[in-house]
């Protein structure tokens, strides 16, 4: 009997600390998990950023394009390729395929146009096909002047009813159209995923603030084309690793609309965490599936839940020994386990703290603001409330240091971090993210006026001696 008491003790703290162990385990698996969603929800939200900010880099363009028309008499085919050649030398506009002018003609009007287009030289020039509607809608500049671009000239782009719909649509509202799915000519028989952009040119001097005026004022259309395939690819950075997406051309993601598929060999696994976001444009929308790949997990190992359960299984085993050859201090070994464990959090958090925070100020550091700062925008945008950001840098830093010496100078950030900090609510953050170099997040304000006397707050309590 006095055998199973001895081991009795023993075996209990054990189990008791394997369970504790498998606890730990279980909430760092947990916190993981969350991370890894975050990172996930973030990956998609710069997918769609990425996406949003091209195609509204390409709407500048054609405004820019709208632009010369309006500013000039008459624009000639060199003026149009010139400008054109020059816009399109930026990054920001990498992946079109061309840019061109299409003005609308009534049927009458086409002989002397294709007779003008043939004496400015273009003497190749036909509209085709050009019977089959009136008025037509021929491509009469293009930009770059490559062969395969030329091959466009003369198209009368009236006769495609999904270029037709978004050219009217143009039209119709003073702003940009989209086309649902196209194939560009220089592409066929290959009919590769692409889009045109329209935009509408109006007559000068005649009013164009109503559909029906619009329509009356209407001479014709700028407008470029791109394949969404060269759009990705020529957006900047690389992307988010680990992470795969497809466009599709429409509200629903639908295998027959799929445009686009940046990782079509992950298609039989299933993901662990996918999202379906929209883009939408004038009467028009595309939609984003976005799925995690092994990749993105490889790239999230869970080290910490591996060092929880290989320390937790062997301070158990430990622990069972200890006991058990301590019997008669049960109390004391009790304590001691009660020790290491605590040990073990404090060690955790400690880590974990100096992972987020300013070694010298104990302000929130680069990494940790970031987070704070994505959590805040996501709040102002999902709840439509503004929030202010503050760059704060102080003025006559370096001479102290060079002066005084950095002790002084590292005594001098650590008073002004207190006093901004004094500043501030509990809801706000301080950052120091480098240097003599301070971020405020205020993620909760009413007006501009709340963030102004903030920073007045600020500068106040950092001017006193």
């Amino acid at each position: 009997m006095t055998g199973v008491q001895t081991c009795a003790l023993p075996i209990f703290v054990g189990l008791l600390s394997l369970a504790l162990t498998g606890w730990l385990w279980h909430h760092e698996n947990q916190a993981a998990e969350a991370r890894m969603r975050a990172d996930f929800d973030f990956s998609v939200r710069q997918s769609v950023s990425r996406i949003e900010a091209r195609v509204a880099s390409y709407e500048q363009m054609l405004r820019a394009a709208r632009g010369l028309f309006e500013a000039s008499d008459e624009v000639s085919k060199e003026d149009f390729q010139r400008f054109v050649t020059a816009l399109i030398g930026g990054p920001e506009f990498s992946g079109v395929q061309l840019m061109a002018f299409t003005p609308r003609l009534p049927a009458a009007d086409i002989p002397r146009h294709v007779a003008t287009r043939k004496a400015l030289g273009d003497t190749d020039y036909t509209i085709r096909p050009g019977d089959e509607t009136d008025p037509v809608a021929p491509v009469t500049y293009v930009a770059p002047p490559t062969p395969g671009n030329r091959a466009a000239l003369g198209h009368n782009l009236y006769t495609d009813p999904l270029r037709r719909k978004a050219m009217l649509q143009a039209c119709d509202s003073g702003g940009i159209a989209i086309t649902s799915r196209i194939a560009l000519l220089i592409d066929a028989p290959l009919k590769k995923p692409a889009f045109a952009i329209y935009r509408a040119l109006y007559a000068k001097g005649h009013p164009s603030d109503a559909p029906a005026s619009r329509q009356a004022a209407l001479e014709g259309w700028v407008h470029m084309a791109f394949r969404l395939a060269d759009m990705i690819a020529s957006m900047p950075g690389e992307g988010s690793p680990g992470i795969a997406l497809r466009i599709y051309d429409g509200p629903e993601a639908v295998p027959a609309q799929l445009m686009f598929d940046s990782d079509p060999d992950a298609a039989s696994a299933t993901p662990r965490f996918t999202a379906i976001e929209h883009i939408e444009f004038p009467q028009h929308s595309w939609t984003l599936q976005v799925r995690s790949t092994p990749g993105f997990e490889l790239g999230h190992s869970n080290n910490p839940a591996h060092i929880i359960a290989g320390a937790g299984i062997c301070v158990s085993l430990l622990l069972a020994l200890f006991t058990w050859q301590l019997v008669t201090g049960r109390a004391r070994a009790f304590a001691k386990a009660q020790a290491m464990t605590r040990e073990l959090r404090e060690r955790e958090e400690h880590m974990r703290h100096m992972a987020q925070h300013d070694p010298l100020t104990q302000l929130p550091n680069r990494a940790l603001f970031s987070d704070r700062l994505q959590a805040a925008l996501a709040r102002a945008r999902r709840e439509r409330s503004p929030a202010a950001l503050m760059f704060v840098d102080l003025d006559h830093f370096k001479p102290v240091n060079d002066a005084c010496g950095h002790a002084v100078g590292d005594s001098l950030l650590i008073a002004a971090a207190e006093r901004m900090r004094e500043c501030l609510r509990e809801s706000d953050t301080l950052a120091r993210i480098g240097g003599d170099e301070f971020v405020v997040l205020l993620p909760h304000i009413d007006s501009r006026d709340d963030a102004r006397q903030v920073a007045e707050r600020i500068r106040a309590s950092i001017a006193l001696p």
